[in-house]
């Protein structure tokens, strides 16, 4: 997990992965509309706040881990240095969870367990679940059809004809888990919204290595597979610097843990 330490972005994370106002307000209010009063969370992940802010400014009880301390500042400072009933923590969720067993109503994981052993990662989070508990797997995801998500994979198609091979984010197997567990799963659609930005800035942010996926490939390794995925886009496309909108939406993968 050590490679994907957010040290290095905490400074532009929330400028490349913010939500659109009012989205982790969204989402904040849904997930407690699911669970009992004064309910004890725990994220995975927590970063900058991106979902945990609102549920702070709420006064909830809530833990956040992160093995990035830059992010987990950068948290801090958005809240103005008042966690209120909220604590953060660096440490490894592939690590055991330093939380007495039972203790949580749910365990948030947005956009980290394709980063980590998700199975690990859910091990540890199942023992410090209540029983009935949730495990809240979120994600954001553009369309198919939008030009920025087909420019995304064409990145990823040429990557691995360059010779780059995704690492195994063990994403089907914790899902697996968590189906043996006889975890209860129902999907929801929490947000929609749509973004304006050309294929230009998200190209560029592309040959930056600002994302997560592009920190195992070498800096000459982006700059060919950014070339090659430049080109299509010009002959796909035209125009590169044309503004073009896409769609996005949040979902969250709601799972009910049964008794140990």
């Amino acid at each position: 997990m050590t490679s994907y330490n957010f040290d290095r972005v905490s400074d532009k994370y929330d400028a490349t992965r913010g939500f659109p106002p009012g989205v982790s307000e969204r989402v904040a209010r849904w997930v407690l509309s699911r669970l009992p009063h004064d309910p004890a969370l725990l994220e995975l992940g927590v970063g900058t706040g991106r979902i945990a802010v609102p549920f702070i400014e709420l006064g909830v009880r809530y833990t956040g881990f992160d093995i990035s301390e830059q992010m987990l500042t950068r948290l801090t400072e958005k809240v103005g240095g008042d966690l209120r009933r909220a604590r953060t923590l660096v440490h490894n969720i592939e690590e055991p969870f330093p939380l007495p067993e039972g203790s949580q109503d749910a365990v948030v994981a947005v956009h980290i367990l394709h980063l980590v052993d998700a199975v690990k990662a859910l091990t540890h989070a199942r023992r410090v679940l209540k029983p009935g508990g949730a495990v809240v797997w979120g994600y954001e995801s553009g369309f198919d059809h939008n030009p920025h998500t087909r420019l995304r994979a064409r990145f990823h198609a040429e990557a691995e004809a360059n010779g780059w091979s995704k690492r195994d984010f063990h994403v089907p197997a914790a899902r697996e888990l968590l189906a043996s567990w006889g975890a209860v799963v129902t999907q929801h659609v929490i947000a929609t919204w749509a973004e304006e930005e050309s294929l230009r800035s998200h190209l560029d942010r592309l040959r930056a290595k600002v994302y997560s996926f592009t920190w195992s490939m070498t800096d000459e390794q982006v700059a060919t597979v950014a070339d090659r995925t430049e080109a299509w886009a010009l002959e796909e496309f035209g125009d590169l610097d044309q503004p073009r909108i896409s769609e996005r939406r949040f979902v969250i993968d709601w799972y009910v843990i049964g008794g140990t």
